[in-house]
């Protein structure tokens, strides 16, 4: 796998410009840090509506997420081991999250409930676009993320599009068949997207298409990246996802681009940061 080498950081100033913790929003997922009345309420929520109703799976992995939870906001409430790069949050860890089919340690700030991929994102996007005067479109934009282009590269004009919000530039886009003119974007972010395109090819013929000479796509889809080939689901799956992607969607993407760079974002990142291994990113140049 390919991998660009790029500063681990930021340095003191750049984080701080960032984001600062809301005094207004302590959040766990908007209902504040967990604490032992928090997690005790969520422990009973699961007995009564997991086990009771015959969900094993997500009781049991609910299970390990409030016991994680509990080691860490409870007994660990008062150490600062981790750090937000979205908001500048410091705490004891971020919140494990699950569903029926997996748990997801450490994964949510809470204070701006970013996930992995978030905080991985943030530093590479300062990194890569090094506040230059660019034309940047962004599709499915997340709130997060904007705020770090907006706060830390204001020099980019960012416009938004999407398929279903109309609270974007573009509204009701189908990134299979766009209508903007070719070579339109010096820079195209698209973040857990293509997992829900019926018709992955004709996406990635799109964005090359609007890319201006030398312009990269930000790509970042979810997948297993140790694994090979990706699997093709015969109807979307819970999460309206149409495949599972392995490493071989990199001989697909440079079908469209000239080149295609694989990140692993936890190597980029700071350790504090949280970032998962192997929390991929795809900078594709046409």
């Amino acid at each position: 796998m390919n991998h660009i080498h790029m500063k681990n950081s930021f340095n003191n100033t750049n984080e701080k410009n960032i984001g600062q913790v809301s005094k207004n929003n302590p959040g766990w997922s908007g209902k504040g840090v967990p604490n032992l009345k928090t997690l005790s309420y969520k422990a009973l929520r699961n007995f009564k509506t997991n086990l009771l109703s015959g969900n094993l799976s997500l009781f049991i992995n609910d299970l390990k997420a409030t016991s994680i939870n509990t080691s860490a906001f409870v007994f660990k409430k008062n150490q600062k081991n981790v750090r937000c790069s979205c908001c500048n949050w410091t705490g004891s860890a971020f919140i494990t999250t699950c569903n029926s089919k997996r748990v997801n340690y450490y994964s949510n700030c809470p204070n701006c409930d970013s996930r992995s991929r978030h905080r991985g994102l943030s530093t590479l996007l300062v990194q890569a676009l090094e506040n230059k005067s660019l034309d940047l479109l962004f599709f499915a934009p997340e709130k997060i993320l904007l705020e770090i282009l907006n706060n830390h590269l204001p020099n980019i004009i960012i416009k938004t599009t999407d398929y279903y919000s109309t609270d974007v530039d573009f509204a009701n886009e189908d990134i299979q068949n766009l209508s903007f003119e070719s070579q339109s974007y010096d820079y195209i972010l698209c973040n857990h997207v293509i997992e829900h395109v019926p018709n992955d090819d004709l996406a990635f013929s799109e964005l090359s298409r609007l890319l201006k000479t030398n312009g990269k796509a930000i790509i970042t889809i979810p997948g297993d990246y140790h694994l090979n080939p990706t699997v093709e689901f015969k109807q979307t799956d819970s999460n309206g996802h149409f495949r599972h992607y392995g490493l071989d969607v990199i001989k697909k993407m440079k079908s469209y681009f000239s080149k295609v760079d694989a990140i692993d974002l936890h190597t980029i990142s700071k350790l504090e940061y949280g970032v998962r291994k192997n929390d991929m990113a795809f900078i594709c140049t046409k």
